[in-house]
Formats: C-alpha cells, structure tokens, sequence
C-alpha cells in the first residue's frame, strides 16, 4: 500500500458502515482489526500490519461461489 492509499483506508477503517457492497451488515467487531459480519453468518476482516505496508484481508462465506464475490468485494473496497 502506498501511504496515501493506508492513510485513506486507515480513515475508513475508524468508521462502522452499514452496508458493504449492497448487503447489510449486521455485526461490526474490533477485537483484532475490523471485521463485519452479515445476517447470514458470512464475514470480512480487515486488519493492517504494523509491520509492512500491507493490509490483510479475511473473508468466511456459505459457499465458493459467495466466498468468491465476498473476497472480490472486500479487496475492492481497500481502494474505493
């Protein structure tokens, strides 16, 4: 990550959205980074290194083909 694109995600990190990427989330965690969880139990975390200029991106879904568009979309979401 560049330190102009950390500084931005980092600000969007503080905030507790929503919705993500046209789902409701029905959960915000911040026990270890951020991570949302939706009403189906499918979840996206994110959390930033202290050490490399990298952001880790986990995702859990129902299925491969959710797990896929959920990964897309978390990825995704780093730079909008």
């Amino acid at each position: 990550m560049t330190p102009e694109v950390r500084a931005k995600f980092t600000e969007k990190l503080g905030s507790d959205p929503r919705d993500f990427n046209g789902r409701a989330v029905s959960q915000v965690v911040r026990t270890d980074g951020l991570k949302l969880i939706f009403s189906d139990g499918s979840w996206v975390c994110y959390r930033l290194s202290g050490t490399e200029p990298v952001v880790r991106v986990y995702t859990e879904a129902r299925s491969e083909k959710g797990l896929g568009a959920l990964s897309a979309a978390a990825k995704h979401w780093i730079f909008e």
